[in-house]
């Protein structure tokens, strides 16, 4: 899996593989960016949300969630978003890398105002706070 930018980083760990669906997590400095590839509906979702609250235990500055290999997002899979900006409070800025699709569903959800949303990983890491 491939995130949607090179970003240099002190760390790549593969966090969980299915044949549907894998998530990677990454340190970037104080950032961490999760990149998840395939299908996330309610069996996969589970692992992505462990791997999200693993990173956000680390306290990072921002946690970059990377879903533009994702084929399939489930409205379990949505959740796991709301629940990181939950459990990210005021500490943690949480930036979004997501396919049109995704982020056309999270707008009909009226969700845009939880998120900030990039194109690639490195734009989401290296633009400012809003």
């Amino acid at each position: 899996m491939q995130p949607s930018d090179p970003v240099s980083a002190d760390h790549v760990e593969r966090v969980s593989a299915t044949p549907a669906a894998e998530v990677a997590l990454r340190h970037t400095g104080e950032d961490v960016v999760i990149a998840a590839c395939g299908e996330f509906d309610a069996v996969t979702s589970p692992r992505l949300r462990e791997t999200v609250h693993h990173a956000l235990a680390e306290k990072p500055s921002t946690l970059v969630l990377d879903l533009t290999e994702t084929v399939f997002f489930s409205s379990v899979a949505i959740s796991v978003l709301v629940d990181a900006v939950l459990t990210a409070g005021d500490r943690t800025v949480i930036r979004l890398v997501v396919p049109r699709r995704v982020r056309r569903t999270l707008s009909m959800l009226g969700m845009d105002h939880y998120f900030d949303y990039y194109e690639t990983a490195e734009d989401a890491l290296t633009a400012r706070l809003r």
